[in-house]
C-alpha cells in the first residue's frame, strides 16, 4: 500500500472575479456618519448658536466619504493577475490531523490586500482559515491550515476564495482561484503504513502480541538448515545431511493460501460512538489491521457487508490475496457507511454461503445483544456446517461504565442494576455461541485490532487454518 505525500495535479488558472461590495471599513464609517446625524440633534438644543456649523460640517464629512467611496470604487481593479494552487495530502486518514497548502502568487503590477478561504467540504474540520495576505507584484506567499476528516468517502474541493481590497480598502472584489479538487477519506490505514516495513514477528510485537514459536510444525516446506537442538528426527533431511556430512533439518512453515471473509454488520447499532469515532469505525480500522496480519501470512482475505446505508458502495470482496489485496479491500470500504435498518444475520449467512463454497474462516463483526439470540444462533448454525466461524462483538464501554460508577441515589441504583443485567443477557449469548462451536472475540473498541490478530494467531499456530 502507498500513500502519496501530496496532490500531483497543478491548479493554476486565470481568477473568476465576482461583484464588488463594501468592505467592513467602509460601512464603519457610514455607521459612524449616521451616529453624527444624532449627536448634531443633541448640539442643536444644546448648543444652539453653533448647530448650523456642526451641521455643515456633518454634510462635509457625508460628501467627502461619499467622494472616496465613490473614488475608490471606480480606481479599484478586478483581480486579473492573482494565481491559486491547492495542494492536498493525495489521502486522508479518518480522525488523523493533516496539513494543507494554498499557494498564492501576485504576477499583476500592483500590490494586493486581500483575505483568503478555501471550499472545504462539510466532512472535514479545520483551523487555521481564513488567512489576511499582503502581496506585493511578483511576490508568492503560501498559507497553510490543518484538516481534520470526520467522515469516510469522497470529500470534494470547490475553488479557492479571495477578497481583495481597493487600494483604500472601501471596497473588496470576490474572486474564486484554481479548480475544483477530490480526494478520498479512507478509514484510519496509518497503523497499517507503520507495519509495512516490518517482518511478520515484528508487526505482532508491534501490536502487543506473544506468540509462542512452534518450528518445524506446519504443513508447507519453508528451507533446509543446519539442524538445531531440539528439533525433531522426522525433521532431518538425512539425504542433504550425507550429501554434507552434517545434520540438515526441514524447516516448515504454517499453511498458506487459506481465505477470511469478514461479514461486516453496517446495521443501526454499530452507529453508536465510543469516543470520536463510532462502533463502525472501530470495527473498520480492526478488520483492515486484522487482514494486513493475514496478508502477510500469505493468507486471502474476503468482505461481506451486509444492512450497509443507501449512500454506501463497495461491500462485497471476493477473498484476494498478494501486495495489493490491503489497497482492494482499503478502496472498498473508505465509502462503506452504517445504515439505519437492523441486521438480518440470517440472510447475510445465507448470501455467503451462496456465494463462497471454499470451506473459510469467517469473522463476523459486530455489536450483540440479547434480542439478537434467536436469529444469530440459526445464522452461525448455517455458516459452521461449512466454515470455521468467529464472532467478534464490541463492547458498549458506556454500559461497563455504569457498573463501575458508585451508586449515590436510587436513580444511579436503577441504571447500575439495568447495565448489570444487560451484561448478564450478553455474556449468556456469548456462552451459546461458543457451545455451537463458535470462536468468541469480546472487546473494547478501541482494542479490536488486537484481540482479532491474537484470535487469527491463535488458530494459525494450533493449525485450524
Amino acid at each position: 500500500m502507498t500513500q502519496s505525500a501530496a496532490a500531483t495535479e497543478t491548479q493554476k488558472t486565470l481568477p473568476q472575479n465576482g461583484r464588488r461590495g463594501p468592505s467592513r471599513r467602509l460601512v464603519k464609517l457610514l455607521a459612524y456618519w449616521c451616529l453624527a446625524a444624532l449627536a448634531i440633534s443633541a448640539a442643536r438644543i444644546w448648543f444652539p448658536e453653533s448647530s448650523a456649523l456642526i451641521e455643515t460640517a456633518w454634510w462635509t464629512g457625508g460628501a467627502l466619504l461619499i467622494g472616496a467611496a465613490l473614488l475608490d470604487f471606480l480606481t479599484s481593479r478586478r483581480v486579473m493577475g492573482l494565481e491559486g494552487e491547492r495542494r492536498l495530502p493525495g489521502n486522508l486518514a479518518l480522525g488523523v490531523r493533516n496539513s494543507a497548502h494554498l499557494k498564492l502568487r501576485n504576477n499583476s503590477p500592483h500590490t494586493l490586500q486581500l483575505f483568503a478561504c478555501d471550499s472545504v467540504p462539510q466532512q472535514l474540520a479545520t483551523t487555521g482559515l481564513p488567512r489576511k495576505a499582503h502581496l506585493q507584484p511578483e511576490q508568492e506567499v503560501t498559507i497553510e491550515y490543518t484538516l481534520i476528516p470526520h467522515r469516510r468517502g469522497s470529500a470534494n474541493f470547490g475553488r479557492i476564495e479571495v477578497l481583495a481590497d481597493s487600494p483604500w480598502g472601501l471596497w473588496q472584489t470576490r474572486a474564486w482561484l484554481g479548480r475544483e479538487q477530490s480526494v478520498k477519506v479512507y478509514p484510519n490505514f496509518l497503523g497499517i503504513s507503520s507495519l509495512q516495513a516490518l517482518s511478520s514477528e515484528q508487526t505482532l510485537r508491534m501490536l502487543g502480541i506473544h506468540q509462542q514459536q512452534r518450528r518445524g510444525e506446519g504443513m508447507d516446506f519453508r528451507q533446509l538448515r543446519e539442524y538445531r537442538l531440539g528439533d525433531s528426527q522426522r525433521q532431518v533431511d538425512w539425504r542433504a545431511s550425507s550429501r554434507l556430512h552434517k545434520l540438515i533439518s526441514r524447516e516448515y512453515q504454517d499453511e498458506r493460501d487459506q481465505e477470511i471473509i469478514y461479514m461486516l454488520d453496517c446495521g443501526r447499532r454499530m452507529r453508536a460512538k465510543d469516543g470520536q469515532l463510532s462502533h463502525f469505525d472501530h470495527a473498520l480500522n480492526g478488520l483492515l489491521l486484522s487482514a494486513y496480519v493475514a496478508i502477510k501470512q500469505g493468507d486471502a482475505v474476503g468482505l461481506h457487508a451486509f444492512a450497509a446505508g443507501d449512500n454506501s458502495s463497495g461491500g462485497q470482496l471476493p477473498p484476494v490475496k498478494g501486495e495489493s489485496a490491503i489497497n482492494l479491500l482499503l478502496n472498498n470500504v473508505y465509502n462503506l457507511h452504517s445504515g439505519t435498518g437492523s441486521a438480518d444475520y440470517s440472510g447475510a449467512a445465507q448470501q455467503l454461503l451462496a456465494k463462497h463454497k471454499r470451506r473459510s474462516l469467517v469473522i463476523l463483526i459486530t455489536n450483540l445483544r440479547d434480542e439478537d439470540s434467536v436469529e444469530l444462533l440459526s445464522a452461525v448454525q448455517l455458516l459452521t456446517r461449512r466454515h470455521l466461524v468467529m464472532v467478534a462483538s464490541l463492547r458498549e464501554t458506556a454500559v461497563d461504565h455504569l457498573t463501575q460508577k458508585p451508586i449515590e441515589d436510587f436513580s444511579g441504583a436503577v441504571d447500575s442494576a439495568a447495565a448489570m443485567d444487560f451484561l448478564h443477557r450478553r455474556t449468556r449469548l456469548l456462552k451459546q455461541l461458543q457451545a455451537c462451536n463458535v470462536l468468541v472475540v469480546d472487546s473494547r473498541p478501541e482494542l479490536l485490532h488486537q484481540a482479532l490478530v491474537e484470535a487469527y494467531w491463535r488458530l494459525k499456530r494450533s493449525g485450524k487454518i
